[in-house]
């Protein structure tokens, strides 16, 4: 015949059947969140270059009577 489970073997068994879902989940989220940042990173750069750029062809404005090209006036 078994021995009955003191509360703390029970208490083990619960927190081991719990923590393998969770460490699985877990995992699973965090790789999903990593890959999702990873296969953005390069759209982000091409609209924070894009971002830049006009940002500054803004602030490039012509000065009176100059007729030099600003960063906007090239053929992109």
């Amino acid at each position: 015949m078994a021995d009955e489970l003191t509360w703390w073997e029970l208490l083990l068994g619960f927190f081991l059947v719990a923590a393998v879902p969770v460490v699985i989940g877990g995992t699973i989220i965090v790789s999903l969140v990593g890959l999702t940042v990873w296969t953005t990173a390069s759209l982000r750069r091409r609209r924070r270059r894009r971002r830049s750029r006009a940002a500054q062809c803004a602030g490039a404005g012509r000065e009176a009577g100059s007729s030099a090209p600003t960063c906007c006036d090239r053929a992109r």
